[in-house]
């Protein structure tokens, strides 16, 4: 594989050199699978290598102050996606997934927030690839589906995968601690999404912890729900890959049918948002030991309520339940907490506690002067330790300020109301801001605000999480300070900026709208007048 300058004679810590070391050890064993289709890890790194030789013999050296280039993932959930993604980590590249459902707007944005090298894409992802897509689009695209792009534009060269000669794949290109691994976008409060850039060093961390944590091995069978855009995926992917056991994919179309897929590919590790669980409840999927094989289920992504771990031990008899807890910018998890008799609970509330932070981590209970609170005192949730961000991508101010130094060490300002109880369990009890998880997703609400705002012509507007399932967020609703409003020519509107987890199901006028003390629109009230006309 040709060398790319910037990474020689570095040690490796590419994330795909797992899947590399059992290709060699264990060819033969079964590494993922999806809708009838799988790979076994000698499969897996052959296609990847393809995929990475090509990728390295044509980009050029480093572009983006000495870290490696960038390469867009445009694939679903699939088999297709894990090749192209680690064919990305193979030449060396930092990737960076790209969510298929995206507003083009929104495409458009992250494309030339990027500068990428190349674009790997599978047949799902190719359907973007639109003219004025591939007119932002790097010189090189690689498309691994087996259906042709129509759409053409001079500047790219797209390579079709199966034109690609099959390779014995060599070691992944060499990577430093230091380079960038991954950036996945989040939601921001100004209406630019915000890309988190996650070092090799914090990911191999995290990897680590969560194999010795959770006692990983090769025999595990492990379920992946999330596209890569969802850094749940980390986890799913990396720790699966790093012991050489077998990841199994749920197609986004079969999700109400997760307990029956989980049963019948003999599934022994679930990891999901707690609000999967609350939907498959709420459909009555969740019968009594209807997950034998289930040895460990881990939550996270946004709180976990009591009344779903009952359902689920209910469900899963035989396997232990863990909440973890971690913003994107500490590395996808940096907490846990098992679920022990009785239930952990969060005082004052129906939700699990978030624990004790990993290894190499701390977390402290803050005031707005930074100043550290005794326990019991609620205060911002601030982290510290190997697995922080190295910051957002091109928002140096953003990132001084949430990453600030204190004492002379590294925090991050997670914007989580929390507290440290008497034995030294952390708690968290909601946002200090206006950013709210819906179905696992982050979103800053302000985000949502800023475009209704330009869509409606209303100087007024504000969103709120709504409705609340078993006290999870299960979408939104957006309020215009207006007689009327052209509801679904709004909606029709924001659609086209906004990715569907964060479109408002409903946009209500409403001429006197409640205002705070600070002369803000008043959420809470609005959250109240929606549980009124619900009652």
């Amino acid at each position: 594989m040709a060398s790319l300058a910037h990474i020689e004679m570095k040690p490796n810590f590419n994330l795909a050199a797992a899947v590399h070391r059992h290709a060699l050890s264990t060819p033969d064993a079964l590494a993922v699978a999806c809708q009838g289709r799988s790979l076994t890890y000698g499969e897996l790194a052959e296609q990847a290598a393809r995929i990475g030789n090509c990728l390295a013999s044509h980009m050029t050296g480093p572009t983006h102050d000495g870290q490696p280039p960038r390469v867009g993932i445009m694939a679903s959930r699939s088999v297709d996606a894990c090749v192209a993604m680690l064919g990305a980590c193979w030449s060396g590249a930092t990737y960076v997934p790209l969510g298929l459902k995206l507003p083009e707007e929104r495409l458009l944005n992250l494309l030339e927030q990027c500068s990428f090298s190349a674009i790997v894409t599978d047949d799902a992802g190719a359907l973007l690839l639109s003219e004025r897509v591939l007119s932002r689009c790097p010189a090189l695209v690689i498309h691994t589906g087996t259906k042709p792009i129509e759409a053409r534009a001079d500047h790219v060269e797209i390579i079709d995968m199966a034109s690609l000669d099959r390779v014995t794949p060599s070691a992944p290109e060499p990577m430093a601690e230091s380079d960038t691994a991954y950036i996945i976008f989040t939601s921001g409060t100004t209406g630019v999404p915000k890309g988190v850039m996650i070092s090799v060093a914090a990911a191999r961390h995290f990897v680590s912890t969560m194999v010795e944590t959770f006692s990983l091995t090769s025999s595990d069978r492990a379920l992946e729900t999330c596209e890569l855009s969802f850094d749940i995926s980390v986890h799913n992917m990396f720790s699966t890959w790093e012991v050489g056991a077998s990841l199994h994919i749920l197609p986004a179309a079969k999700v109400m049918g997760a307990v029956k897929f989980a049963r019948e590919s003999r599934l022994t590790l679930w990891t999901s948002v707690p609000s999967l669980a609350g939907m498959l409840r709420q459909i009555k999927a969740l019968a009594p030991a209807s997950l034998p094989d289930l040895r460990l289920t881990i939550f996270g992504g946004e709180p976990v309520p009591e009344s779903i771990v009952k359902a689920w031990q209910i469900a899963a008899p035989n396997g232990a339940i863990a909440t973890l807890y971690g913003p994107t910018e500490t590395t996808v998890f940096c907490t846990s907490q098992p679920v022990t008799t009785p239930v952990p609970l969060s005082p004052g509330r129906d939700v699990i506690a978030i624990g004790v932070p990993f290894a190499n981590h701390e977390i402290m209970v803050i005031d707005e002067h930074d100043q550290p609170l005794p326990d019991g005192s609620p205060g911002e949730l601030a982290i510290s330790g190997v697995q922080l961000a190295q910051g957002y991508l091109g928002s140096p101010e953003l990132t001084a300020a949430r990453f600030p130094t204190i004492n002379g060490q590294r925090w991050y300002r997670s914007g989580d109301l929390g507290m440290r109880d008497a034995s030294g369990r952390f708690h968290c009890l909601g946002r200090i801001d206006n950013q709210v998880k819906v179905m696992g997703h982050r979103v800053e609400l302000e985000e949502i605000d800023a475009h209704l705002r330009e869509v409606s012509g209303h100087a007024l507007a504000s969103a709120v999480a709504w409705p609340i399932n078993d006290g999870l967020a299960a979408g939104i609703v957006s309020f215009v300070g207006a007689a009327r409003v052209d509801e679904a020519g709004v909606v029709a509107a924001l659609r086209l900026r906004l990715p569907a987890y964060m479109l408002p199901s409903r946009v209500i006028a409403l001429a006197d709208m409640p205002i705070n003390a600070n002369g803000k629109v008043d959420r809470r009230a609005l959250r109240g007048w929606l549980e009124a006309q619900a009652a």
